[in-house]
């Protein structure tokens, strides 16, 4: 049961760091490594990525 609430607080992580500089991927696994409390707190202070594209005309 503890090992189900870890992995599903670690997709979470994941989930939540999608548009973040590691991507879902790298949060899952930084917060399955680490710990998805870590992960949380990581994430709360990473940058977002830049999705809108300026044009110089």
């Amino acid at each position: 049961m503890i090992v189900i609430l870890y992995l599903g607080l670690c997709l979470l992580c994941g989930y939540w760091g999608r548009n973040t500089f590691a991507g879902p991927v790298g949060f899952f696994l930084l917060s399955l490594m680490l710990t998805p409390f870590v992960g949380l707190l990581i994430l709360i202070f990473a940058h977002k990525k830049d999705t809108t594209h300026s044009q110089d005309t």
